[in-house]
């Protein structure tokens, strides 16, 4: 029985059923959480466990409702794929596996009829946002195709990236498992943007899920099949669904990985004598991989097409006729290395600490910009509270914080400079909230345990 049918779509629906498949998973989750953390007792982390699954399944319920009531938009697309999806592997496996397995091919489309239903055209023509159709797909048979339950399944998905971040940090870090849940799994428009059947919940989770194979692989030493698959897949992932953060995320861990590998060494002399030539592997590492990768990012592949699609899509989102006055003005720029490094400064703020209060046009970009605020403040804070100086000290002496805070600044650069609207700047940064606010609370303990041993 119905309770809810949407304007928008047929298929977006709340049914008694639907309410008591929630009731269940929230049980189970409850019932799961308690026997984790029961059974990882010893680890401190484990006892947010619980409350922070419940939370984001809790998340995906707010977000499918939002959505329903308030703010039709690429989700709904997404779930009109997925289920055309599904209907075509009930009608014929075959052609189904051919577009999960090789995407949109032209040919491809014939395979959908009235009976399957037909993805979105604009979503069909752009590989990217297929390819989330398509990652998805496998995860989404059992929800009845129901949109709320869907929901559900593609937040939890976003919730084991997140966890794996969370525990990692903990892993590093032992004693601020408080600030750092707070700083992963609670900040508002992360948790809420990485909750719905979007491309920013397969992101964060990519992410996540590479820096714990990371620091497992690399780091520490651990050479096991498994985190090297792990790496593998989250980067196919980032990369067919935004190559922009993998192009920032790649030199911050390499940046990463050579400190890490210099912090390692006690000998001074041999630091001197090995760091010429770890950094030249990594670097040459570093070009081998992009290289590979390029062919598979599109017009991120390399430096010139890159700059030219931050222009275009820069003066694109500018144009308020289209988009309305929900956007910001960094001005023109020239799609040139010089001409993009002229608008550092005011791009790299933009991306990191806008809307500003005066700039919120509704409530949504309200409490974006409140966010935006309180990143600013507490970045001030704790620059006072350690002195300028050994803010900067702190960081350069810690291989994740220059790892972290290099990627917050590139990627914040990068965002700011391509995206001018609100409405897409609040989503986009998405991934450097965790790193920054995470950063900031592991400089003022490092300095609290500093200041304590004296």
């Amino acid at each position: 029985m119905k309770i809810y049918q949407s304007w928008y779509h047929p298929d977006i629906n709340i049914t008694i059923l639907n309410i008591a498949i929630v009731l269940l998973i929230l049980f189970c989750a409850y019932v799961y959480g308690s026997r984790k953390s029961s059974n990882n007792i010893d680890k401190p982390e484990y006892k947010f466990f619980k409350s922070a699954l419940m939370y984001k399944i809790l998340m995906g319920v707010i977000f499918a409702l939002t959505v329903m009531f308030f703010y039709p938009g690429d989700s709904f697309a997404y779930f009109e794929s997925i289920n055309s999806l599904g209907k075509l592997f009930i009608e014929n496996p075959k052609h189904y596996f051919d577009i999960l397995l090789f995407g949109n091919k032209p040919e491809f489309h014939s395979y959908f009829n009235a009976n399957t239903g037909y993805p979105p055209y604009y979503m069909w023509r752009d590989a990217n946002a297929i390819f989330v159709a398509r990652f998805y797909s496998p995860f989404m048979f059992l929800t009845y195709r129901s949109y709320l339950l869907s929901t559900i399944i593609a937040s939890l998905i976003g919730f084991t990236g997140l966890w794996k971040l969370y525990k990692t940090l903990c892993k590093i870090y032992p004693g601020i498992e408080k600030k750092f849940i707070f700083a992963i799994m609670y900040m508002p428009s992360l948790f809420f943007w990485t909750s719905g059947i979007m491309k920013d919940t397969l992101t964060i989770s990519a992410i996540g899920w590479i820096i714990y194979a990371f620091y497992e692989l690399v780091i520490l030493k651990k050479i096991k099949i498994k985190y090297i698959l792990i790496v593998i897949v989250s980067s196919i992932v980032i990369i067919n669904v935004k190559a922009y953060i993998f192009l920032a995320l790649v030199p911050g861990l390499f940046i990463w990985a050579f400190f890490g590998q210099m912090k390692a060494i006690k000998s001074k002399v041999l630091k001197i004598l090995l760091a010429p030539a770890i950094l030249g592997i990594l670097f040459l590492a570093f070009s081998l991989l992009m290289k590979n990768a390029s062919e598979y990012m599109g017009v991120y592949g390399d430096l010139d097409s890159t700059l030219a699609k931050a222009s275009v899509i820069q003066q694109d989102l500018v144009r308020h006729e289209q988009y309305g006055h929900n956007y910001y003005d960094i001005g023109k720029f020239e799609a040139t290395p010089m001409g993009v490094l002229k608008k550092f400064p005011i791009a790299t703020i933009s991306g990191i600490y806008r809307p500003f209060l005066w700039e919120a046009g509704n409530p949504f970009i309200l409490l974006a910009a409140l966010e935006g605020t309180f990143l600013f403040l507490f970045m001030i804070y704790v620059i006072f509270k350690t002195g300028f100086l050994r803010f900067f000290r702190i960081i350069f002496s810690d291989p994740f914080l220059i790892f972290s805070l290099s990627f917050v600044i590139i990627f914040g650069f990068g965002v700011g400079l391509a995206t001018a609207n609100f409405g897409a700047l609040v989503r986009y940064k998405i991934p450097l909230l965790p790193f920054y606010v995470a950063s900031l609370f592991i400089i003022e303990y490092i300095y609290n345990k500093k200041k304590s041993l004296k």
